[in-house]
């Protein structure tokens, strides 16, 4: 069906592609184009590689995924740093290897099945002759944007901003931690990724642009250098975590996360690839993972069907459904870190709670069964002693009063006859998943005059109107300084525990 294949890109997407079409059938003619010179000049720092992405990778090359594994840096565990305490949330899961590493183990792959790489020449879909033109040139694709409306772009920014700095020794421990000063609060995101190198990804949000003066430093800086005024007000910031030393830069700037949704990742012969097909927050560690699983899928595909159409298709119909159920879970994660100032203050065992529910791919009762004593010691905040048996926590949760101003229930779980009987609610009926854009605030207004009166958060059944209004509820709870309960399908105990547990929610109604 193919006979040469011509990629736009040599990141990690691009050059596992080529392998694997090589690998597949030897007869393809595969040909790389990288603008840059070579991975001396990659952007970034270390990525992370899940387990089961590695998985994944073994399954569809053995020796490339033996290369990364043995090239990877493992046996960290996960700390969050609160105010007072810290909490360690999980042994090593994950490896951890430097971007330009990963370049030269995915390029010498590559070519080593005789995929021709061509770099430092920046290279035009439309320049080039071949059956099929895989764009795999990142999140700011120029492929994507040249045929943006045959894709359907859909773009839209986020409401941090971020940094990816690293540091010249390996952290003990990966961590997330926030420093604070004065009204701005930094929060980084750290991890080792060899025996001298660690990750530090600094995120701000708008009140700590304004007030500690990021904005005008980072307008002085010109387009690709690194705003070194910045990274020195971070260095000063997080002095302890660096152990006095500096961060380490790379065409360091202040960026915002840019959510990208498209109609379609074809077009004629060019299919997308990657980020330049899709983004999912980085706070989920997605990037990477995506890429890789991208590359395998379109292997498949085009060496599997019969025509460039048909393997076009069969691609996003295998990858589409998990993309999207990915971006879904990193898009609450987001939501969570973008409105992180609010928690923190929290004791860190109910932060860990929050923070390891945040997406909704984990219950309360999954956190517990492996901490179970940091979730013991986050539930007793709801009154009386805390069961030994981490199976009872969910009961539990839920067997708890409601002791609040305007609001005194016997339990966590009520019917609407119940609730209608102990006090006057104001119900808000909602289903989007953004709930802190200007419709989200404009709800909230809608809500204000109405004193200590409780809130309801209604909406239909469904997997994800059900997430929209618990994180509703969660930023009702947040910000609103009552009562706020959230209406959950009957026999939904698991995610109504949960909903108590991290505090999103007071008490949940069901029908």
């Amino acid at each position: 069906m193919t006979r040469r294949v011509e990629i736009i890109g040599g990141g990690p997407a691009g050059l596992y592609a080529a392998r694997l079409l090589r690998l597949k059938d030897p007869r393809l003619d595969v040909v790389v184009h990288e603008r840059m010179e070579g991975s001396a000049q990659t952007f970034g720092f270390g990525v992370g590689l899940t387990e089961s992405t590695m998985r994944n990778l073994e399954s569809a090359d053995p020796e490339t995924a033996e290369l990364l594994r043995h090239a990877s840096y493992a046996g960290h565990s996960l700390e969050l740093r609160g105010r007072a305490d810290t909490v360690t949330l999980h042994g090593a899961r994950n490896l951890a290897i430097g971007r330009a590493k990963l370049l030269d183990i995915l390029g010498g792959a590559a070519a080593a099945v005789g995929v021709r790489i061509r770099t430092g020449v920046p290279v035009d879909a439309a320049s080039v002759d071949a059956d099929v033109v895989i764009a795999a040139d990142g999140v700011r694709s120029a492929t994507r944007e040249k045929y943006a409306a045959e894709f359907g772009v859909r773009a839209k920014p986020g409401r941090s901003r971020f940094v990816w700095c690293g540091a010249g020794f390996a952290v003990d421990s990966a961590f997330f931690t926030a420093v604070e000063e004065g009204d701005s609060m930094f929060v980084a995101h750290a991890y080792p990724y060899a025996t001298d190198r660690s990750t530090f990804l600094i995120e701000v949000d708008d009140t700590t642009w304004r007030s500690s003066g990021l904005g005008e430093l980072d307008a002085r800086v010109p387009p690709g250098e690194t705003d070194h005024a910045s990274v020195a007000l971070l260095e000063r910031a997080f002095a302890a975590e660096l152990r006095g030393g500096p961060l380490l830069t790379n065409r360091t700037r202040w960026s915002r996360f840019t959510d990208l949704a498209l109609d379609r990742w074809s077009a004629g012969n060019i299919v997308l690839l990657g980020d330049a097909a899709h983004t999912a927050h980085y706070t989920l560690g997605s990037g990477t993972k995506l890429a890789l699983e991208d590359a395998i899928a379109l292997a498949d595909a085009l060496t599997g069907e019969a025509s460039v159409p048909a393997a076009f298709a069969a691609y996003e119909r295998t990858r589409r459904p998990p993309v999207e159920r990915f971006k879904k879970l990193a898009h609450r994660s987001q939501a969570w870190w973008d409105s992180y100032r609010l928690r923190a203050a929290w004791p860190a065992e109910q932060l860990a709670v929050s923070y390891m529910t945040r997406s909704g791919n984990l219950t309360l009762a999954d956190f517990a069964t492996e901490q179970p004593e940091s979730v013991r010691r986050a539930l007793a905040r709801l009154g009386g002693p805390v069961p030994e048996r981490p199976e009872e926590f969910d009961a539990w949760a839920l067997s708890r009063p409601v002791r609040e101003p305007g609001l005194t229930l016997p339990g966590r779980v009520v019917s609407r006859q119940e609730l209608d009987a102990a006090a006057t609610v104001q119900e808000l009926s909602w289903t989007d998943p953004e709930v802190w854009d200007t419709a989200a605030d404009a709800a909230l207004t809608r809500l204000d005059g109405t004193g200590g009166t409780p809130i309801l958060v209604t909406g239909p059944s469904g997997r994800d109107a059900v997430a929209a209004r618990v994180d509703m509820a969660e930023r009702l709870r947040l910000q609103g300084g009552r009562p706020v309960g959230v209406a959950l399908p009957e026999g939904e105990r698991s995610p109504a525990a949960t909903a108590v547990a991290a505090g999103r929610a007071d008490f949940v109604v069901h029908p």
